[in-house]
């Protein structure tokens, strides 16, 4: 910058509110105003956040937060009410020097995904390792498994290209500060992400636009030098001296270091060889439960009161907690508005469920899971006692709703302990079967939901006419794979444990930065001189 230009003030600015129908473009005047200045000044601006208010009893509006670089005069400082927009973190630089091994990424979900991208940035493109299908032929493959019970236990609703976010309402929530974030969006813009991706606070995919997505960033990965090898699946590590050297594959060796762990948190054979192998780990908490749907269009009611319907709004979401007794948690999770409630098994004598929404959210049900928080001490505090936990439920959900059947109850005949003699109609792929659902539940999990769902209808009336399905037990990962804070696992060197299946991250968002992440640090730890020339 010439020292005859003014300085910039880089701020930022919230608490804009512009009704519904109103075009952000007024945001430039409505921060003028706030700050007592003209609009010339303001060099540049954009939206950092945008959330819905619909609190009270006026008409629900957007709320904004906005970044601007603002010309200031000699001396000046920052206005009051405002903070300072830092700028976006430098980008990827590509190493100079070749490595000696190809980094190996095991799981093409959000966190494998994404640190092989990394690496790709950095001019070191690795061997991506992917058990399941690319999602085009996994989509097929899960369709399958909907209409006739055909499981591909390699390749389903959690295992495949994109892993089990694919399958999901592709949720891009981030409460998390991580600067890498504005990187990570600006891929999935690229990749034809929508334009509010970057700053609303509730921003979706959804699972068909989602799809489209993993394909660009299948094309751009192989672009950039990257292998993807589909259906292989990896049994274990490949050990010198306690050091990873690679993955072994069919009985053979793939050979390759580092090894990006991110198999998702249904890898159950995968995780227990490692620990078998004395990978370290720890049992980890998590939730289970059961899945609630209801009409959209009573949750629109209650959330918008006289304004649902109104086209400009975005469809209602919900969110209810409540504590029971001996303080277990009780509440909603993975929301999806105007979706449908699908089996998302991996194991053909289990059943568990999940919830999926287009991008649109356009459909005439809601759905969310209403979930029991557990410990390890549910279990006996054993670092694999969570998957046993979960299968045992899984198959009794399974044998309670027969060969493609759901177990379901209605809420009020749950609350009064007796069985629904009648069902309404659902949209899930196997239709519902009335059972009672403390059959498939924990008895701690059944007490403690019948005991906190009063408390949720109160804060949510139309629960109180839901259907529940069972069960919901792969919400996290039960096990986590202890590393250190460079990512790196503190027993095995070589080993970036990732991701959800690793316990370390619940979402796409959080699991695609924490790939991110680790492929940033293991690229600052080489030392220039054992790198080859």
């Amino acid at each position: 910058m010439s020292p005859f230009e003014p300085a910039v003030l880089r701020l930022a600015l919230g608490g804009l509110r512009l009704p519904l129908d109103h075009s952000p473009d007024w945001l430039l005047r409505l921060a003028a105003e706030r700050l007592g200045v003209e609009p010339a000044r303001v060099r540049r601006w954009e939206i950092l956040r945008r959330s819905l208010d619909a609190r009270g009893r006026r008409k629900p509006c957007w709320e904004y937060r906005i970044g601007l670089e603002l010309a200031a005069g000699q001396g000046e400082g920052a206005p009051a009410g405002t903070q300072p927009w830092p700028p976006a973190p430098p980008l990827p630089v590509p190493l100079r020097r070749r490595v000696h091994s190809r980094p190996l990424v095991v799981g093409a979900g959000p966190a494998g995904l994404f640190a092989a991208l990394r690496l790709c940035a950095h001019g070191v493109p690795p061997l991506v390792l992917e058990r399941g299908d690319p999602v085009e032929q996994r989509v097929r493959k899960v369709a399958a498994y909907w209409r006739r019970g055909d499981l591909d236990a390699e390749s389903n609703v959690q295992f495949g290209e994109g892993g089990a976010g694919a399958f999901s309402d592709g949720k891009l929530t981030y409460r998390g500060k991580d600067p890498r974030r504005g990187w990570l969006l600006d891929q999935l813009m690229a990749l034809g992400a929508p334009p509010e991706t970057r700053f609303d606070a509730r921003a979706h995919l959804g699972t068909d636009r989602l799809r489209r997505l993993l394909v660009g960033l299948r094309r751009n990965l192989l672009a950039a030098g990257c292998t993807i090898r589909f259906r292989t699946r990896v049994e274990e590590l490949v050990l010198e001296e306690g050091r990873v050297t690679g993955v072994r594959v069919g009985g053979a060796p793939v050979l390759g270091t580092p090894v990006f762990l991110a198999p998702g948190h249904s890898a159950r054979e995968f995780i227990a060889a490692l620990v078998g192998q004395g990978a370290t780990a720890t049992a980890k908490g998590f939730a289970l439960g059961v899945r609630v749907e209801l009409p959209q269009a009573a949750v629109a009611r209650q959330q918008f009161g006289s304004w649902a319907g109104d086209p400009s709004l975005p469809a209602a979401e919900f969110a209810v907690r409540a504590r029971a007794g001996e303080g277990r948690d009780v509440y909603s999770f993975c929301m999806c508005p105007g979706g449908v409630v699908i089996p998302a098994g991996s194991e053909a004598d289990g059943l568990v469920l999940n919830g999926m929404s287009g991008a649109a959210r356009s459909g005439a049900s809601a759905n969310a899971a209403l979930v029991v928080g557990t410990e390890p001490e549910d279990w006996g505090g054993e670092p694999l006692g969570g998957y046993a936990l979960q299968r045992h439920w899984e198959r009794e959900a399974r044998r309670l709703g027969g060969p493609r059947g759901v177990p379901g109850q209605r809420v009020a005949d749950f609350l009064a302990g007796r069985p629904s003699r009648d069902l309404p109609a659902s949209r899930c792929p196997w239709p519902p079967v009335p059972a009672p659902l403390d059959r498939c539940l924990p008895p701690f999990a059944g007490a403690a939901l019948r005991e906190a769902l009063p408390k949720l209808i109160r804060q949510l009336p139309p629960l109180a006419d839901g259907l529940l399905l069972g069960v919901e037990t792969r919400t996290s990962s039960p096990v986590r794979l202890l590393r250190g804070a460079d990512f790196q696992s503190v027993s095995t060197p070589g080993l970036y444990p990732l991701g959800e299946g690793a316990g370390y991250a619940g979402g796409i968002v959080s699991s695609a930065l924490d790939g991110i992440a680790a492929a940033d640090s293991w690229v600052a730890s080489l030392d220039p001189e054992e790198e080859g020339t």
